[in-house]
């Protein structure tokens, strides 16, 4: 075993510690009753949209790269 390993293993041991300790702590009530709260029912873009945009992006991507 290197240094590295041991080194990114004592990171993300320490990160896990650190997470399951912070995950034991519950927002307050009046964190929790807001009225600006953010309406997570409704979707501000449609999956359409989104599969859309992504195609876009993958064809000017490889339009791009084939100009190249």
């Amino acid at each position: 075993m290197d240094l590295n390993s041991l080194f990114f293993g004592i990171v993300s041991v320490g990160s896990l510690a650190i997470f399951f300790y912070l995950g034991r702590f519950k927002a307050s009530r009046r964190q929790l009753e807001r009225q600006d709260r953010i309406e997570w029912t409704t979707r501000k873009f449609s999956l359409w949209k989104i599969f859309i945009y992504g195609v876009v992006i993958v064809s000017a991507l490889i339009l791009i790269e084939y100009l190249l």
